[in-house]
Formats: C-alpha cells, structure tokens, sequence
C-alpha cells in the first residue's frame, strides 16, 4: 500500500516502538518507497521504510 504526503499513520521507530506521526515526505516507489515522518510526540522528523508503517490513521 502507498500512503501520501500529510496523511497520518502509526509505524514502527528504529527501536521498534510503535509511534504515530505525518508523513512529510516521500521519496522512491513500490516496496522501496521511504517516508519522511514527523513523530507527533517528539516534533522530530523520521526516515522510515515503507514496512514499517503498521496502518493509516
């Protein structure tokens, strides 16, 4: 599944965590696409890979 710049989902950080956030950015296609995300509760933006995103919000 591909998600869009400003949508909002819930993913899994570097520590496996789950967090919440908003997608900034997205840069490649397909199964490489990777997102830039702007976690909500620490305002930090972060690179994650497509399989990490557990599910739109």
């Amino acid at each position: 599944m591909s998600y869009r710049q400003g949508q909002r989902v819930e993913y899994r950080d570097q520590q496996n965590q789950k967090q919440q956030g908003e997608i900034r950015q997205t840069e490649g296609s397909g199964a490489q696409t990777r997102y830039a995300v702007q976690n909500e509760k620490t305002m930090r933006e972060e690179k994650i890979n497509e399989n990490q995103i557990e599910r739109a919000l």
